[in-house]
């Protein structure tokens, strides 16, 4: 049997820290009284038959570690992280200092998700920047970073519009085969009166010769034909 300010181990009932203990209690069943030890986990259990003695040093070890966890200090919840607007509210900017400005101009990765920045702001600065004798450091300002949202991408941005994809970036075209190029049907010429030689441009074994005289006819036998159509249409 141990019974401390850290520990209660009564075999073979239990044996635990007092920190997985949320209550104890003596409750006289059949005429015994019997020690109940309710657990954080919702389980309970009953130990009859324990000397006054043995009762009375569990209450007080008990009543010792709650008056500890009482007295110790409460960890205090780490603050989230929030994205700072470099851009503190004051004048018709709202620029505080140059100090804000630089940090502006300096792209940042740790704020690549920030969220955007009010539009008419990024208009206000944008105008600022490029009127305010910067005109080199709006010239050699390094490009926004694609995919990037910190203040420093949003204002490049607005003063150089947005980057265009280099050739690693832009997507591979699909092989267009010789039918996705197709834009005309049928290669037509005429060879007479009234008589043209109708041909696949793809397959020069496919032609067909038009009549447009009195009947209009072609050579592969059908009415209103495609070929006729095609003739027709050049």
């Amino acid at each position: 049997m141990t019974i401390n300010k850290k520990v209660l181990s009564l075999p073979p009932y239990i044996s635990t820290s007092w920190k997985n203990i949320s209550s104890i209690r003596v409750e006289n069943v059949d005429g015994l009284q019997v020690l109940k030890i309710s657990l954080r986990d919702g389980a309970i259990i009953d130990i009859p038959n324990l000397e006054a003695k043995a009762l009375e040093d569990i209450f007080d070890a008990h009543a010792q570690f709650i008056e500890n966890e009482s007295t110790l200090p409460k960890k205090s919840k780490p603050l989230p992280q929030e994205f700072r607007n470099p851009f503190e509210m004051g004048g018709a900017l709202g620029l505080q200092d140059m100090s804000n400005l630089n940090l502006a101009l300096q792209h940042d990765p740790a704020q690549s998700g920030a969220p955007s920045l009010p539009q008419d702001m990024i208009t206000k600065i944008s105008s600022v920047i490029t009127s305010m004798g910067m005109k080199d450091e709006v010239k050699n300002m390094p490009k926004a970073e694609p995919h990037c949202n910190c203040p420093y991408c949003q204002i490049a941005r607005a003063i150089q519009g947005d980057p265009k994809p280099s050739i690693e970036e832009v997507i591979e075209e699909e092989e267009v085969s010789d039918e996705d190029l197709r834009f005309r049907d049928w290669d037509i010429e005429k060879t007479g009166e009234n008589l043209y030689n109708v041909t696949n441009p793809f397959n020069n074994d496919e032609h067909y010769q038009v009549f447009l005289g009195s009947p209009v006819g072609c050579t592969c036998g059908q009415k209103n034909c495609e070929h006729i159509r095609s003739v027709l249409n050049s």
